[in-house]
């Protein structure tokens, strides 16, 4: 019987180990071709065989192409599937349809946008998709040449994906590679660089959102920061006011703000074409205002320019990860409106605490030149005093302090009272913010991704139960861990006719690497334990 039960073991580890991915890319291709007259042609090809039905029903069955026919011009050079037993089924012209591309659904001067669906025909499990186009541009198109490529594909692994970029004589290209040691080839103008035996992307929760740790090459031929970021420095030359009555009754700078944000926010639609898709060119404020949509980078810059109409000083500004050493347009990760000596967003209301992720992002201005910003330090304290009974629960005081962070927190309830048998227990609140609200109660034992947390925090609770009635079933307990991502301290102490527990958590920083990622995990799953969370009386 144990025998057989080894084995089953063992064959299931081995089917683990070896589960294969939706699907394989067996070679990828992209190519940019910069010309001497500013023109960028991108050629793609890409070769997929895919390994379940999920692989071609939910994720690869599908390419889809978005482009602008203003500057650009599509050409399909081949697209067929081999299936496995061979059998080659070329794509029918009803399997290329041109839509419109949903970012660009709520917005008429983006309706010339078009995307190609390429529907791939012929599938099952073991086939094999070829898919080659290539995309023409004009001057026009693009001001310089910006590549931002995250390596890794959900649900495939890679074989071989090769990045190519030709440019012209004497241009000089500015590159940078985070997370792979992976050199270019230099030939001439030619920059190549080659990815082999490249895993999905781990699906792991809570990775970075800056794609800290995986393989991310970016690319431009723009010389210095103020030359990639001048596209968004042209001072649309409209009259732009705030509309309507919004500002009425609004006297100091800090109402001005607030209400010219929140239209911002709420009045005007937020959209989602990349700056690429429009020639790097905004729309004039007047436009986005009337129109009610706006791309975030339109959206600040209409933003700014109002609140300048209303005498404020206010400036468009961009977030960078922090790690990326050859900035560009694409791979900005989101559009600030500083005003005031403070940061404001275009998608929420109230002031952008850009302090919580200093330690990950970079703020410029659209000059290229750094905006320094100080890290904020979450320290939040809470106090409690409650009166517990046989069957209920009473709070008479509790009190949070929080700096760090904007928002309020508070323990907005007494606990919980549970009856079983003969005994009580008594579960404590959970302040409003704070680590119990990020939600990392489960936590696989291994991880292959870089580990993030919303922001470094210094935590501590104390709770005072007073008896009424019922007398202490629990002994005093305490834990003390202390390690290279933190420490956490947690006691339980009866004194006479009350019980104290105390809850203390630190956690130095918001990145943790594969290899320190167990330290972490120890600490929090320390600290969601139920075991200094409740106690037991009778």
């Amino acid at each position: 019987m144990k025998k057989h039960i080894l084995t089953a073991l063992c064959l299931g580890a081995a089917l683990v180990a070896n589960a294969q991915t939706d699907a394989t890319i067996n070679s990828l291709t992209e190519t940019y071709t910069l010309k001497p007259d500013g023109a960028i042609d991108y050629d793609y090809s890409k070769s997929i065989t895919y390994n379940t039905h999920f692989g071609f029903f939910s994720l690869f069955g599908e390419t889809f192409v978005v482009y602008n026919p203003e500057f650009q011009k599509l050409k399909i050079n081949e697209s067929y599937t081999v299936q496995k037993d061979g059998t080659r089924i070329d794509s029918p012209a009803n399997a290329f349809n041109e839509v419109l591309p949903s970012a660009a659904a709520n917005s008429a001067d983006y309706n010339g946008l078009r995307e190609m669906v390429i529907t791939h025909t012929g599938l099952e499990k073991g086939a094999t998709t070829r898919l080659s186009y290539s995309l023409s541009g004009t001057p026009q198109g693009c001001p310089t040449l910006d590549i931002d490529r995250v390596i890794p594909i959900p649900g495939a692994d890679i074989k071989e994906y090769k990045i190519v970029v030709n440019v012209p004589e004497g241009k000089r290209l500015n590159w940078s590679l985070e997370g792979s040691s992976v050199k270019p080839v230099i030939k001439g103008n030619t920059y190549t660089w080659t990815f082999r035996n490249v895993p999905a992307a781990s699906g792991d929760a809570f990775s970075p959102r800056n794609h800290t740790g995986m393989p991310r090459l970016s690319v431009t031929s723009a010389s210095t920061l103020e030359e990639e970021l001048r596209p968004l420095t042209v001072e649309t030359m409209d009259i732009c006011r705030v509309p309507g009555d919004i500002l009425k009754g609004k006297t100091t700078t800090s109402e001005k703000i607030a209400a010219i944000q929140n239209f911002m926010v709420n009045s005007i639609a937020t959209g989602y074409v990349t700056p690429d898709l429009t020639g790097y060119n905004l729309r004039q404020c007047n436009q986005v205002i009337q129109t009610a949509y706006g791309t975030e980078a339109e959206k600040a810059a209409a933003m700014a320019k109002l609140l300048r109409g209303e005498g404020i000083d206010a400036q468009t500004v961009v977030v960078f990860p922090a790690e990326i050493g050859a900035k560009n347009i694409r791979n900005i990760s989101k559009y600030l409106v500083k005003a005031d000596g403070k940061f404001y967003a275009v998608d929420r209301v109230g002031e952008y605490n850009a302090g919580l992720r200093a330690d990950r992002d970079a703020i410029y201005d659209l000059g290229g030149n750094a905006v320094s910003v100080a890290p904020a330090h979450v320290v939040l304290n809470c106090t409690a005093s409650m009166t517990l009974s046989a069957d209920s629960v009473a709070m008479s005081h509790s009190d949070c302090k929080l700096s760090g962070l904007d928002e309020k927190a508070e323990l907005k309830n007494a606990g919980k009272v549970t009856k079983r048998g003969n005994y009580t227990v008594y579960t404590i609140p959970a302040p409003t913010q704070g680590v119990d609200t990020w939600g990392m109660t489960s936590l696989p034992s291994k991880r292959r991704n870089v580990f993030e947390i919303p922001y470094p925090i210094d935590e501590t609770c104390v709770y005072s139960v007073n008896l009424n009635g019922v007398k202490s079933a629990v002994k005093n307990k305490n834990v003390n861990i202390s390690n290279a991502a933190g420490s956490v301290t947690m006691s339980i102490v009866n004194n006479g006719n009350s019980i104290e527990i105390k809850r203390h958590i630190k956690l130095d920083r918001s990145i943790y690497g594969v290899s320190e990622y167990e330290a972490a995990r120890k600490l929090l799953l320390e600290w969601q334990s139920p075991a200094f969370r409740s106690i037991i009386v009778r």
